[in-house]
């Protein structure tokens, strides 16, 4: 039977090369993917492996001892020496003993059957079997065998594929509850670390420019210090203005690229910051690979120090500017995190009505992100914001507000609507006419965004990003946090 993993994320880091992963544990798997060494993927679940129980194969019409080595994940001639084989020829009906490698563990002072299962993982009934105990009792100085399990690894498309314990290293990754500053006073920014759920916060400090070291900017050294008392790590946000002409301008030169990037680095450190976030949007489609070589120098720079650099992208689309121009696969090798901003699918100053982030559209754009980046490198961007669409009846134009989940509820209540549940969006909506203008909103609320969180831990991914803190209602924190 298998074993959830839990909610707090593993991640098997490969230590060997050309790791087969089979599709399933046990019966007859195939291989359907080769890992290589250092590729992380969040581990899933685990099931009892071959060598919790002694296995056998009997050979049926087409079997060779190629195809019975690739099938169980041992050599050839491993199962020449186990068998006494003298050739490879096989006879239908025969009967072979795949043999199996086991860790010893040699029982010391205090240890029972129960404290070795839980250090190695495994089952009491697994131990027992496998070492013929007719006992609980233990001696000193007695040898056991460990058996090597299978755990289930959520690779890249959506795949998933089997792998034996031994072959991976594994780590706990804390999953990422991020909120990014914006629109409020200092004040503001101080009591919004009182959030319990929160964990990372990411303050705009950083901004491209196109003179001296090709960076503003504007570290406040006592909110971070606050932040670190109340727990929180810091990711300040580096944004490139939306400006296509002067990324190129930066991105474009190599020692352009290295100016920045140390004075990134030497601020980053000075402030004794926990990471960066990396915030560029509306890039010219010719400096794709330039931003990949940006963020692969910052990377560089940052990992012996401990800084994580996480980058925002959008969700896919057809523009080639806002979505073209980012080459996902690439800058999820080099960064910690992805974060998919999800939400704009319908933008400010679009005639088009609708959601800024219906449930399907999210949800495919993670899908599609999860083609090209492991799920537990990405961070979901959620909307703690709507928008109010105004349109008018005679002349059917359409105006837009955006409106912070604050300011929608203000307007539920004082003019006395009532959410209808949308079915195709999977969230609330109200609408009302007033002054020859239909209103309609799209909600934002505790609903849309337990959805979310729903989203993220059913893919696996490393958490959560809303834009912004500070436009949310209260009861949006019982909801938005992961649990450990």
């Amino acid at each position: 039977m298998g074993q959830a993993a839990g909610n707090s994320l593993s991640v098997g880091s490969v230590l060997i090369d050309n790791v087969k992963v089979l599709s399933k544990p046990k019966q007859g798997s195939t291989v359907i993917t080769t890992l290589k060494r250092g590729d992380e993927f969040p581990v899933l679940s685990s099931v009892s492996g071959d060598s919790s129980t002694a296995i056998s194969h009997s050979v049926i019409s087409g079997n060779t001892l190629w195809n019975i080595s690739n099938q169980y994940g041992v050599s050839m001639s491993e199962l020449q020496i186990a068998n006494n084989l003298s050739s490879t020829e096989l006879l239908i009906g025969q009967k072979l003993i795949i043999p199996q490698k086991y860790k010893v563990y040699t029982v010391i002072k205090g240890d029972t059957l129960w404290k070795i299962s839980k250090k190695y993982g495994v089952s009491i009934n697994d131990l027992t079997k496998l070492n013929n105990l007719r006992t609980s009792n233990l001696f000193i100085g007695q040898k056991l065998y460990i058996p090597d399990y299978y755990l289930q690894i959520q690779l890249l498309g959506g795949k998933k594929g089997w792998v034996k314990k031994s072959h991976l290293q594994q780590k706990n990754q804390e999953r990422i509850v991020m909120g990014w500053n914006y629109n409020g006073s200092s004040k503001n920014y101080a009591q919004q670390l009182n959030h319990s759920n929160l964990n990372v916060v990411s303050p705009r400090w950083y901004t491209l420019s196109n003179s001296g070291n090709f960076v503003s900017i504007t570290a406040d050294t006592k909110y971070l210090k606050d932040a670190h008392s109340k727990g929180k790590k810091v990711w300040p946000l580096f944004g490139n203005k939306f400006d296509p002409v002067l990324t190129n301008l930066v991105l474009s030169n190599s020692g352009n690229r290295q100016k920045l990037v140390s004075a990134l680095k030497n601020s980053l450190i000075q402030t004794k910051s926990d990471g960066i976030n990396v915030d560029f949007e509306n890039i010219d489609p010719k400096n794709k690979q330039d931003f990949v070589l940006f963020i692969t120098e910052l990377k560089k720079a940052l990992q012996p120090h401990g800084i994580k650099v996480s980058v925002d992208v959008t969700r896919e689309n057809s523009d080639p500017f806002w979505s073209g121009s980012l080459d996902r696969k690439k800058l999820g090798e080099v960064a910690d995190y992805i974060v998919m901003m999800g939400y704009e699918e319908h933008w400010g100053g679009n005639q088009i009505t609708g959601s800024v982030a219906s449930m399907p559209w999210t949800k495919k754009g993670v899908e599609l992100l999860m083609n090209d980046v492991p799920s537990h490198k990405i961070v979901l961007g959620v909307p703690f914001y709507t928008r109010e669409w105004v349109t008018n009846l005679t002349t059917k134009k359409v105006n837009s507000i955006d409106r912070t989940m604050v300011e929608v509820e203000k307007i539920i209540t004082s003019k006395g609507l009532k959410k209808v549940w949308d079915q195709n969006t999977q969230q609330n909506y109200v609408e009302y006419i007033a002054n020859g203008e239909k209103h309609q909103i799209w909600v934002e609320d505790k609903q849309s965004i337990k959805l979310r969180v729903n989203l993220a831990n059913q893919f696996n991914l490393g958490g959560a990003a809303a834009w912004y803190i500070g436009s949310e209602t209260p009861d949006i924190w019982d909801v938005y946090h992961f649990n450990k």
